[in-house]
């Protein structure tokens, strides 16, 4: 099963990484629970029927199949760079999205989520498009997240700038043909999507 590692670019490091909540699994919980209180009840008020017990709390085993494939195969992960997301094994989904490219981030919990702590993240990107993650889990934080990388990214720019004016050299630059992002004009490789670019 791929990891989210193998996908990090050149010098790109993981801030922040979390998997599905846990709610996940209340439906086979709530069975297994149910299976273990019946099975005890029966047993001890009629002496016998507890398998009727076993049987939903093997039930709730298999209920829980898919909800462990989801959440072993679901990362989430925060970037100094992007933002990513993958999820699924035959059906797979994933999210890279360049934090320069991020409008906006917005959370959404219902009741139950701000009780137990999850949410559905929702990424604006540049030109309205809109990606949305469900059962994230702390969504608050993974969304503070994301803004710290942002600002740090941003103010990390003037002094790159800056270093690159005093070691006397101008600064020329272009736009990447693939990103489109800035990039030196005599830039190999660009540092935003890690594709190989002509130098100028």
């Amino acid at each position: 099963m791929a990891s989210l590692d193998d996908q990090l670019l050149a010098g790109e490091r993981i801030v922040y990484r979390t998997r599905p909540h846990w709610i996940l699994f209340g439906g086979p919980l709530f069975l297994a629970v149910v299976g273990i209180a019946l099975g005890v009840t029966l047993q001890l008020a009629a002496g016998d029927y507890w398998y009727v017990g076993a049987v939903l709390i093997g039930v709730a085993l298999l209920l829980a199949v898919p909800p462990t494939i989801r959440y072993l195969s679901s990362d989430f992960a925060v970037t100094d760079k992007r933002v990513l997301a993958r999820m699924g094994i035959l059906n797979r989904q994933s999210l890279e999205t360049l934090l320069t490219k991020i409008e906006g981030i917005g959370v959404e919990q219902d009741l139950w989520g701000r009780v137990l702590g999850f949410g559905t993240i929702t990424i604006t990107g540049t030109g309205g498009t809109r990606e949305s993650v469900a059962g994230i889990p702390r969504p608050l934080e993974f969304r503070r997240q994301v803004q710290a990388q942002i600002v740090a990214q941003d103010e990390r720019r003037p002094r790159e700038a800056a270093s690159t004016l005093v070691a006397g050299e101008p600064r020329v630059e272009r736009d990447c043909p693939w990103c489109a992002e800035p990039i030196l004009a005599r830039a190999r490789v660009c540092k935003y999507c890690g594709r190989d670019v002509e130098p100028a």
